[in-house]
Formats: C-alpha cells, structure tokens, sequence
C-alpha cells in the first residue's frame, strides 16, 4: 500500500510535516507523487458535487456495471460477502 505524507511547497522546494521523521532518507532521492489540495475547494459541496458527476461519468463511459441487471438484488448479494464490524453472530 502506498504511504502519503503531507508537505508544503514553497519556492520550489518540498518542506515535508513532521510525520515523515526516519520514513524517509533525506540522503538518497526518492520518487514522489505530489497532489496539489485546494482544501477550501475540497470543502465546497458544489465542488464535491461536480467531482461526483465527473466520477459518474467516467462509470458511464466505460459501461461500467453493464451485466448488472438488478441492481436491488445485486446490492443485498454483495453486502452478504463481507462481515460488518461489530455484527458477528454469537453462539
């Protein structure tokens, strides 16, 4: 699984949080995928809602979930596949 870890950007440079002490060696480069977060954005419910849209569309696009022919039915299967926490039967 892949880590993230928080960093600040300022003038180039990479200031990485506190929460990365001895995860990473600043001696040898290390390939990083950096995301650039607008958190009032991420805030906004208008922009969550055109992410949202996005996402579904994609899901369209790609006929995504095509050989699902009944959706109700479909949902109760897979909620039977995984035991949810703390809903265990006691014997």
């Amino acid at each position: 699984m892949l880590r993230t870890f928080k960093a600040t950007i300022k003038n180039n440079h990479v200031e990485w949080d506190k929460d990365i002490q001895g995860q990473i060696n600043s001696e040898s480069p290390i390939p990083v995928y950096i995301t650039l977060l607008d958190e009032s954005e991420q805030n906004d419910i208008e922009y969550q809602g055109k992410c949202m849209i996005l996402a579904l569309n994609q899901l369209v696009n790609i006929n995504a979930c095509t050989d699902i022919t009944d959706p109700a039915n479909w949902e109760r299967e897979i909620r039977r596949e995984r035991q949810l926490p703390g809903r265990q039967d006691v014997d």
